[in-house]
């Protein structure tokens, strides 16, 4: 009897976990794919740029929410895809780069800057989009070159300010009870190398992936497993988070992994040294096969493309309008 019990708890915890997988992968299609303008397969405005210029969308791990910033990185939006309501988090200077959602997307963490005349001040801010809460993480200083970002369970904060590393506890409840493996991985750029290690040890190895050379945009797959980056000057990369399996992907910037790690895009760029010239987003898989160039458009600049919880939607912003748009993908 005990064990006809125990089999009917153990099939209701499948069906109950079942459901929330489904709820979570389709809420995309209720949200957006039920709306006509999303079926014709062509890029969809939801952000205009009527009231400004807007860039740099990153999509919340839940997919309810597109955040963004606007010229000169001043500010942070947050757009409600279910009610379509937008409201500001923040208005402050350099809050908009490099800003990253929580993994439980409910808040957001950013640096940002502050002037006391020529002297720019810079501190690391969490922001609940609720309105709720803001908490400051470390005090306001002149030199803080690195960006902050949050460990997969969203615990942490860390932050590479040059010479240490810095972790903070973030006041957030770990979405995660694993303190250890892949999905505890964190990296930073440390003089030359790329710095990979496990946030709660000490134990972090360092690689030169290409020699004498000067790296950015760095980024850890969700699953821990892989890394992107650019070289400054150069291509852009992917490599095991071992060191090992390091593949060319060409010329490309500002990498997003998808959220289950097979895909990046990223966007491809020409300039005449003042202005873009042209800006296109394409993605590829983690190996470096199946290239695919999503946008094809000649003097519209798209730019800075952020993927959908579900890898059916990209989002980004077209740089001479300064508006938001969603674009459905079909990813093989």
């Amino acid at each position: 009897m005990k064990r006809k019990s125990l089999y009917i708890l153990i099939m209701v915890a499948v069906i109950v976990l079942g459901v929330i997988y489904a709820v979570q992968t389709n809420f995309l299609n209720e949200i957006i794919s039920d709306k006509e303008e999303y079926s014709t397969g062509k890029p969809v405005k939801v952000v205009p740029g009527d009231n400004g210029i807007y860039m740099s969308p990153i999509w919340s791990p839940d997919g309810n929410y597109i955040s963004y910033t606007s010229v000169n990185y001043k500010g942070i939006w947050i757009k409600n895809l279910k009610t379509n309501d937008i409201k500001q988090i923040t208005d402050e200077d350099a809050a908009g780069f490099g800003f990253e959602w929580s993994p439980n997307s409910k808040a957001v963490l950013t640096r940002v800057a502050k002037y006391d005349g020529m002297k720019r001040f810079n501190a690391v801010k969490i922001f609940f989009i609720d309105g709720s809460e803001t908490k400051l993480l470390t005090e306001y200083k002149t030199f803080m070159p690195g960006l902050p970002h949050w460990t997969s369970n969203g615990e942490k904060v860390y932050l590479f300010d040059g010479k240490n590393l810095e972790v903070y506890e973030s006041g957030l409840s770990s979405q995660s009870n694993k303190k250890d493996g892949n999905l505890n991985k964190i990296v930073y750029f440390k003089n030359n190398s790329i710095a990979v290690g496990n946030i709660f040890s000490s134990d972090f190895k360092f690689y030169e992936p290409i020699k004498n050379s000067e790296y950015l945009n760095l980024a850890i797959s969700p699953n821990g497993s892989k890394i992107v980056f650019e070289v400054y000057g150069g291509n852009m990369y992917v490599m095991n988070s071992d060191g090992t399996g390091l593949i060319d992907i060409g010329k490309g910037y500002r990498p997003k992994w998808s959220f289950d790690s097979k895909n990046i895009v990223y966007m491809v760029t020409e300039d005449d040294g003042n202005n873009y010239t042209s800006s296109d987003i394409y993605t590829i898989k983690t190996d470096g096969t199946n290239k695919l160039k999503i946008t094809e458009t000649g003097d519209v600049l798209e730019m800075n493309p952020s993927w959908s919880p579900d890898g059916k939607y990209i989002a980004y912003h077209e740089m001479n309008e300064g508006a938001i748009y969603i674009i459905p993908v079909n990813i093989p």
